[in-house]
């Protein structure tokens, strides 16, 4: 994950996202995710204010500290750039600070996931012994555990990303076992997330992503080949990590994000401004496990607003989608439809998935096309639905 060189950009011109807080979900296909802890912002002259200050409005579900940048005998060494100004007696940072506002930004419904690895780091763990020991030191230093050493106090983070770019990553998957064993006995929810690079598969997660249970996935798609600057060619590869989450991983409800940077200046390649990010969206999220936009990072997405832009697009949607690749399979659950169909066409079913766009049903008399991936929602002309009228049928 890139943490600097970023380039003054233009304030997108989009509206302020006016969406409703609600109950945060893993397999919602709306999720905003943002990094935060490195200051990137300070390369084009700003700072990088505290994780509070990022939590005061609906546009991002997903806070993601970065990061836990080495691992020396199986204990976590944190860099969080500017937020830090102490340690404690082993070297460990020591932050109450963000400690108090991660609390406050879980108030307000945000998850706040602390992130191993980095573009820069030494975080390898060799084997299973290492994954184990190091699985019981970050749930006594970050989530449900104890130690006298803990950098955010007594605020317990929501879960563990792994943005792996280098290093061995042969115990990962002892790692997480280990950690989802603490898991299944807490009382609270908590979260494993992966920053895959987009070329499948991954190099640096391929046998954890294979093994483990994720939750969220949030491709990097930038920096590659692969990226979102190809979206429209056979290059840019969502559908491959779409049939990923559905024929590879354990968990098959997993969700892929559309991982960007954040504005200008964010990545060698990949920037694009708020209009393309509507386009490439409203392309992919018909795909079956599509789960919403990850954005590094933080300070970056919200001078260039495009943080706002695809929240907007995300719970309002958009006029004009597209598709791009190959569409997710349809399936269809039991439910109640509207009556018979008309002028050859299927009625419409309240319980069957629409999962290509293009798709053509009826009701109440007219022939209406789905625009991406839809199930329950009635057909009307209100604005921004999933559903286009093409007359009476």
């Amino acid at each position: 994950m890139k943490s600097g060189l970023f380039t003054l950009c233009a304030v997108v011109g989009a509206a302020l996202v006016s969406h409703s807080a609600s109950a945060f979900s893993p397999t919602s296909k709306t999720n905003v995710v943002n990094y935060w802890g490195q200051n990137s912002v300070s390369s084009v002259g700003g700072t990088e204010t505290d994780l509070v200050d990022y939590c005061q409005d609906d546009t991002v579900d997903v806070f993601v500290v970065a990061f836990v940048y080495q691992i020396q005998n199986n204990m976590p060494v944190l860099n969080l750039a500017n937020h830090c100004g102490g340690t404690f007696s082993n070297g460990l940072l020591n932050c109450p600070k963000v400690g108090q506002d991660i609390k406050a930004c879980q108030a307000k419904g945000k998850k706040i996931i602390i992130s191993v690895g980095g573009a820069s780091g030494s975080y390898s763990i060799p084997d299973a012994a290492s994954g184990q020991a190091f699985a019981d030191n970050m749930w006594n230093i970050f989530l449900g555990g104890s130690s006298s050493t803990r950098p955010f106090g007594d605020a317990i983070v929501d879960g563990v990303d792994l943005d792996l770019e280098s290093g061995s990553n042969a115990g990962y998957v002892q790692f997480i076992a280990s950690l989802r064993s603490r898991f299944a006995s807490a009382s609270k929810s908590y979260y494993i997330t992966s920053a895959p690079q987009c070329p499948y598969p991954d190099q640096a997660t391929k046998d954890a992503l294979a093994s483990a249970w994720f939750d969220m996935v949030w491709v990097q798609f930038y920096n590659n080949y692969c990226g979102v600057q190809a979206y429209g060619t056979g290059n840019f590869n969502f559908d491959t990590w779409n049939n990923w989450a559905t024929s590879v991983s354990q968990n098959k409800n997993v969700r892929i994000l559309l991982g960007v940077p954040g504005g200008p200046g964010g990545a060698g390649s990949g920037v694009i401004n708020a209009g393309t990010l509507n386009t490439i969206l409203n392309g992919i999220k018909g795909y079956s496990n599509f789960g919403g936009v990850m954005m590094w990072d933080a300070g970056i997405a919200k001078q260039s607003g495009l943080a706002a832009s695809a929240a907007q697009n995300l719970h309002n949607g958009s006029s004009t989608p597209t598709k791009t690749g190959s569409a997710p399979p349809t399936t269809t659950t039991s439910g109640g439809g509207s009556g018979g169909g008309c002028g050859g066409v299927a009625a419409w079913d309240s319980g069957k998935v629409y999962a290509t766009p293009g798709t053509k049903v009826s009701y109440n008399g007219h022939v209406w096309t789905n625009q991406w991936w839809t199930q329950g929602d009635t057909p009307s002309d209100a604005q921004w639905t999933v559903w286009v009228d093409g007359g009476a049928c």
